[in-house]
């Protein structure tokens, strides 16, 4: 997949290479696969803490990740991320013409549209014409069956145009690549043409920054040919098969090749060819003598692990990279999806324990309210039966008092219980009645002398009622007596003027006598003061 390399500075027209003396102090396991060949070392913030050389040739991807995990346990990784330099034979390099388009604004179409468009599955009639052109030029510039996977480099403007080098390999193979490594329980994050690495060297060669240079290095089983200024701007960088112990002089015509075709695609001349590798000073001065270009050893000292060391001194941002952006940040995005989805997960339950728990709540409160309401239904009967009951005493409790202010206090049997000691005891009471009326309690007393043997006369009789009257006329009763007939009220009225109460009094109490003297009786009338 696609990794735009960010755009260069310039500066008076030259750009300048910012990676220039930078060593990225990252935690990476770097690995060189160069033709079969691995060798790995693992990197601990820009510091090399173990090394290992794989002692098979590994050929397949399909076991790279055992080599890895071999890898870790020879070097004492314990990082995650990956990257691999990568020499291998399905790997091409072609140069690209673009179109004429301001330079400035190259990387910026292309990073923007590329990345975000062509990889992002939008419909071909959106993408711009292009990246349409670039993709088309892939597919037709691939010398393999299948989908390209594809990274380019700057290269100098040819003629009016801008020219890109592209880096084409075959996407399935780079996918089980990055499947091996999630395997090892790794991430991989970079996969950098062994061309691009040995580009990296050129600022370090005593040149000037203009002049073109060839830089040819030995990798083993191939040959890796970068032609470049002084400046690191870029001209051309290709892969030879062929090893230089067995095919020295084929390398040697390939390289005139190649100082001839930049001579006539650019119009420079290659002025100094620089060999770098092991033993290959000795074929200075074969290459000097056959292709006529001052030929003399790269001063950078090699080892075996120099491809895997010098990768990490690249910045990820500026070297060419088949991984595209968004593997790259794949990871982190799977790891933030899990942090979301976990949030999310977590949200859902609480929002599930939540309503479990209202809905809970909820019945609770409804079975406890039906019962309040069954208790509240039964407290008003209840209290209806009591204010019944209570409207019942209060109706007595009126009756009652309504009783108790009209009954009248018990005076007749007061009086009786008074006249059975005040009567005299020659006197045989024959009628007593006492009633109320008016407001006044009223009083009538008829009455005869006692049985005897001998006749009472006249006066004890009237004395003894006499004294009978004087005695209720002055107790407790405050008796007031009427006249005793009518014939006496007829006669008293006709008398001229008003009599005292006092002798209105005593005329009540007179004894009507009757006619007969065999049977004396007397009537008395008064009023209860």
């Amino acid at each position: 997949m696609l990794r735009i390399e960010p755009r260069k500075q310039i500066q008076n027209g030259k750009p300048r290479n910012i990676a220039e003396g930078i060593l990225t102090p990252r935690t990476v396991l770097s690995v060189s696969w160069i033709d079969g060949t691995i060798r790995a070392l693992a990197v601990n913030k820009g510091k090399v803490e173990g090394s290992w050389e794989c002692p098979d040739t590994v050929t397949e991807v399909a076991g790279f990740g055992a080599v890895l995990r071999q890898a870790i346990a020879h070097t004492g990784y314990n990082g995650t991320e990956v990257s691999v330099v990568l020499a291998h034979p399905r790997l091409s390099q072609q140069l690209l013409a673009i179109p004429p388009i301001m330079r400035s604004s190259l990387m910026s179409y292309l990073e923007r549209q590329i990345q975000m468009l062509l990889y992002l599955g939008v419909p071909p009639d959106f993408q711009p014409a292009m990246a349409r052109y670039i993709q088309r030029q892939v597919q037709s510039l691939k010398s393999f069956d299948g989908e390209a996977a594809w990274c380019f480099e700057y290269t100098v403007p040819i003629e009016e145009t801008s020219g890109l080098l592209l880096h084409l390999f075959p996407r399935q193979i780079l996918d089980t690549l990055t499947a091996e490594c999630e395997k090892a329980g790794l991430w991989l994050t970079a996969v950098v043409p062994l061309t691009s690495v040995l580009q990296s060297q050129v600022q370090h060669l005593p040149v000037g920054k203009e002049e073109v240079v060839m830089l040819v290095g030995d990798t083993g089983r191939s040959t890796a040919v970068v032609v470049s200024r002084g400046d690191g701007l870029l001209y051309l960088s290709r892969t030879l098969a062929g090893v230089w112990s067995e095919g020295a002089n084929n390398l040697i015509v390939d390289l005139q090749r190649t100082a001839v075709f930049v001579k006539e695609e650019y119009g420079v001349n290659v002025s100094c060819v620089w060999l770098f590798g092991a033993d290959m000073q000795k074929y200075v001065p074969q290459v000097q003598a056959e292709t006529g270009i001052p030929t003399t050893e790269s001063p950078v000292s090699w080892d075996a692990f120099y491809w895997p060391r010098e990768v990490c001194s690249l910045v990820p941002g500026m070297m060419p990279n088949f991984i595209s952006w968004e593997q790259l940040h794949a990871p982190r995005e799977r790891l933030w999806l899990k942090v979301i989805s976990a949030g999310a997960m977590l949200v859902v339950a609480i929002c599930l324990a939540t309503s479990v728990y209202v809905e809970w709540m909820l019945r609770q409160e409804r079975a406890g309210l039906n019962e309040l309401k069954a208790k509240i239904a039964e407290t008003d009967k209840l209290k209806a039966e009591v204010q019944k009951h209570n409207e019942e005493i209060e109706i007595k409790r009126e009756t009652i008092r309504l009783a108790e202010e009209q009954r009248l206090p018990p005076v007749p049997a007061w009086f009786m219980g008074y006249l059975s000691e005040a009567a005299p005891e020659d006197i045989l009471l024959t009628s007593v009645k006492v009633y109320r009326e008016n407001g006044q309690w009223h009083l009538k007393l008829s009455g005869v002398p006692q049985p005897s043997t001998n006749a009472p006369s006249a006066a004890a009789f009237s004395n003894s009622v006499e004294q009978l009257k004087q005695r209720l006329a002055t107790g407790p009763f405050n008796v007031a007596f009427a006249l005793g007939s009518d014939r006496d009220r007829k006669s008293q009225s006709t008398n001229a003027g008003v009599k005292p109460l006092s002798a209105w009094v005593g005329e009540l109490g007179k004894v009507v006598a009757k006619q007969e003297a065999k049977n004396p009786e007397f009537t008395l009338e008064g009023v209860m003061e």
